[in-house]
C-alpha cells in the first residue's frame, strides 16, 4: 500500500478499503513484482467479464526502481494476461500524456476522445488519454459508451446521473 500511496496523488487514489474489497471479491486482480521477497511494483487489473474488457487501473513502482524498464515489463505482463484471457476483448488504460507515449509504443491505441477522469477526492475531472488494445475490430461508439459508463460508475463509484458521467458519454 505504501507504493500505492507514494505513486498516485490523493485525487487519483481509490479509497483503500474499496480497493481491498475489490481485490478480495475478485473484481480486481493484483500482480506484484518481487525481488528477494521485496515488493518493487505492482499493477491492478479491473476485470469486467460481462462487458468483455479489462482496465489496467493502477501500475506503480517504488520510486528508486523507476526508469529501469520495470514499468514496461509490468505493462507487457498485463498485455500478456489480456491476450490469454478468453473473456476480454479489450484492454484499456487511462494515462497522462507522458505515460500515453509509452503505452502507445507497447501497442495501445488512443481512442481519440476528449476523456476526463473523475477525481476521487472532489467533483472535478482531469484530462487524460484513454487507450486500448483490442482483439477484435475497433470499439464501436455504443460499446465504448457502455464501458466508460461502467468505469465511471463501478470504478469511480459515481451514480449514473452524475454530471461527469453524462458529460463524458456525450463526448463519445
Amino acid at each position: 500500500m505504501q507504493i500505492y500511496r507514494d505513486s498516485f496523488p490523493e485525487w487519483e487514489r481509490e479509497d483503500e478499503s474499496s480497493l481491498l474489497t475489490n481485490l478480495k471479491s475478485g473484481q480486481y486482480k493484483i500482480f506484484v513484482y518481487l525481488c528477494d521477497a521485496e515488493v518493487l511494483g505492482f499493477y491492478i487489473l479491473d476485470i469486467n467479464k460481462k462487458l468483455h474488457y479489462i482496465l489496467c487501473s493502477f501500475l506503480a513502482l517504488k520510486e528508486s526502481y523507476r526508469g529501469q524498464g520495470l514499468g514496461t515489463k509490468l505493462c507487457l505482463e498485463a498485455i500478456a494476461f489480456f491476450n490469454q484471457s478468453d473473456d476480454a476483448k479489450h484492454l484499456l488504460i487511462e494515462a497522462e500524456p507522458r505515460q500515453a507515449k509509452l503505452y502507445t509504443k507497447l501497442g495501445f491505441q488512443s481512442l481519440q476522445i476528449d476523456y476526463r477522469v473523475p477525481k476521487f477526492d472532489s467533483d472535478a475531472t482531469v484530462s487524460m488519454d484513454l487507450l486500448s488494445i483490442s482483439k477484435i475490430e475497433k470499439l464501436s461508439k455504443s460499446k465504448l459508451k457502455e464501458i466508460v459508463a461502467d468505469i465511471f460508475t463501478r470504478g469511480y463509484a459515481l451514480s449514473t446521473s452524475d454530471l461527469r458521467v453524462l458529460k463524458q458519454l456525450d463526448k463519445i
